[in-house]
């Protein structure tokens, strides 16, 4: 099996980090700039006066030194980091927002420099009081059509970008309908301000227009100049990108094999995932291949050992996912050689809210944790002259309660099975506090049945018994059926030989009569001490050697030793003078 050696010493600030970090902020930079200033011309609705009020405190940042450094810095770094992205993509099969925020990225310059000389650039030439009245009777009516282009332009792009960033935080899901509304009426109440005021300072026809013929021929030069230098930078940019494509088509090819799936054959250059995208071949993104989540990682079959090995960005997501060796994210891969892979997330169900702190179950994560079995003795024969209702009420009151203690220790439960339970522990934390809590949920479990069977004991021909079986060790936890089966896809499960031995060790409660059976591994990582006497030897089908275990005939008996904290403090109480 191919295995990719990640990064030890992974740096603090990458080099993909520090862009995309760098992006995200200036992004963000703009997008408040913009914001209030929309905001500001809604003000038209009210007055100009209302409007130039608000635009005195605004201009009190955006004008001063520190405010016009961030912001033309931010556009600046912006434009060039927008204008990089545009040249590294090699596919152009991405998603429709993708391409809207990328284009109009590109078009906005072509309106904005107008803006800006036509207000910020002539205001330092030559003095011009850039006020609302200056430049409504300006730009109403015949620049309409620009302003209310510009600002779609601007906002559809920030919007997009702002929602990528934030689509998979938790919160995001249950606010996206408010601010997707909000998102919409911004630029709607902006343009209709800017109407309504443009169309009063017009009718009230007391406005002079400050700048002479020369000054206003020279800002019409300036704002030519702006456009077509930009034009043919961005025909130069194109053009580059074809003739880089054209020549591309002369390079070596790789042949990416999808197991169980179609083979396809591309020219060096695009990652695994523009790839995946150029041939129709469904494969989950939900960052939109920016290293932001790990939902389109794939395990490597073949050919793994020629690829170039992960770098520190793609090595952080998959040291946090705790990835195996031959995992590697789509996104940041670069095939240099023919390969074969198995894409581990299913492209047509992953969605936001799915990509969480337990993503990485979704493809199994190994771990050492203590799994406990739980059933009723002779449930058969307690419930067989009840009614089926009475039957399903005593299950629901019964396993509910069982299912609280177990949570509230901070256990997880696995799954339901007719009058038992199967939950795991230690899923998160180490392997020692998990066996603790399972002994915690288990003693509880003790205290609990005792006050069920105070409080059936009109109902029952005889107290409920119940068995339950602790063992620690090894086992795979993954969603199982979440490939094919939405709600199957949400719990959780174990899977490997602890999960047997520990049902084994449950089912011998009969054997012993007892209530709780606790494996040596399971006393061992609990840090119990167990009477002798308590001692067994049972044997477990499969296992060649009897198996050690501690039998109780009270969950309750098991007394948990105290943690080493409190005897340090309680030690220090005793030593201290009265």
């Amino acid at each position: 099996m191919d295995t990719f050696p990640l990064p030890r010493n992974v740096s603090k600030w990458p080099a993909a980090l520090v862009v995309r970090r760098l992006r995200i902020a200036t992004g963000l930079v703009l997008f408040a700039f913009v914001t209030t200033h929309l905001m500001n011309h809604a003000l038209g609705l009210v007055s100009v006066d209302a409007m130039e009020t608000v635009r005195e405190v605004r201009i009190w940042f955006t004008r001063s030194m520190p405010g016009t450094v961030l912001l033309l810095a931010s556009a600046l770094i912006h434009m060039v980091l927008g204008v990089m992205k545009f040249l590294q993509r090699r596919i152009w099969r991405i998603q429709i927002s993708e391409i809207v925020q990328l284009a109009f990225g590109l078009l906005i310059p072509l309106l904005l420099f107008r803006h800006i000389i036509g207000t910020r650039i002539v205001h330092e030439l030559y003095g011009v009081n850039d006020d609302y009245d200056y430049a409504l009777f300006v730009m109403w009516p015949g620049e309409a059509w620009r302003q209310a282009l510009l600002i779609l332009l601007v906002w559809v792009h920030g919007v997009i970008g702002l929602h990528v960033w934030l689509r998979m935080r938790p919160w995001y899901a249950r606010w996206k309908t408010a601010l997707a509304m909000l998102a919409a009426l911004i630029p709607v109440l902006a343009f209709a301000g800017f109407a309504v005021a443009g169309r009063d300072v017009h009718e009230a026809g007391t406005f002079k227009f400050p700048m002479t013929g020369e000054q206003v021929a020279y800002g019409l030069k300036l704002m030519d100049w702006a456009l077509w230098g930009y034009v043919a930078l961005l025909a130069g940019l194109i053009a580059f990108r074809f003739l880089r494509d054209w020549y591309g088509r002369f390079q070596p090819r790789v042949h990416i094999t999808y197991a169980g799936g179609p083979t396809i054959t591309c020219h060096h250059g695009p990652t695994l995932l523009e790839m995946s995208r150029a041939y129709g071949i469904p494969h989950a993104s939900i960052c939109g291949g920016r290293a932001r989540c790990s939902t389109c990682r794939v395990r490597v079959v073949e050919g793994g050992d020629e690829q170039t090995p992960p770098e520190e960005t793609e090595a952080r997501v998959l040291r946090r996912i705790g990835a195996s060796g031959n995992v590697r994210l789509a996104c940041q891969l670069h095939p240099r050689t023919d390969m074969t892979v198995i894409p581990l997330l299913p492209a047509s169900r992953v969605t936001p809210g799915e990509v969480t702190q337990l993503d990485k179950y979704l493809w199994g994560v190994e771990r050492t944790v203590t799994l406990m079995f739980t059933d009723i003795r002779g449930f058969t024969r307690l419930t067989e002259h009840s009614l089926a209702y009475d039957i399903v009420f005593l299950l629901n009151m019964y396993l509910g309660r069982m299912s609280e203690a177990v949570t509230d220790a901070g256990g997880y439960v696995d799954k339901f099975m007719g009058d038992g339970l199967m939950a795991i522990f230690g899923m998160e934390g180490s392997a020692e506090t998990g066996a603790r809590q399972a002994v915690e949920a288990a003693r509880a479990m003790g205290g609990i049945l005792e006050g069920l069977n105070q409080s059936l004991s009109g109902q029952l021909n005889e107290p409920l018994k119940i068995g339950i079986g602790l063992h620690t060790g090894p086992a795979v936890l993954g969603r199982i059926g979440a490939a094919r089966n939405h709600d199957a896809g949400n719990r959780i499960s174990a899977l490997g030989d602890t999960v047997n031995t520990a049902s084994r060790v449950e089912s011998a409660c009969k054997d012993l009569a007892a209530q709780l059976v606790v494996t040596e591994a399971a006393r061992n990582a609990a840090g119990l001490t167990l009477p002798e006497e308590s001692r067994h030897k049972i044997e477990v089908r499969g296992k060649s050697e009897p198996l050690t275990v501690y039998a109780f005939a009270r969950a309750l008996d098991v007394a948990l030793p105290q943690p080493a904290e409190t005897k340090t403090k309680s030690k220090t109480k005793k030593s201290e003078p009265a």
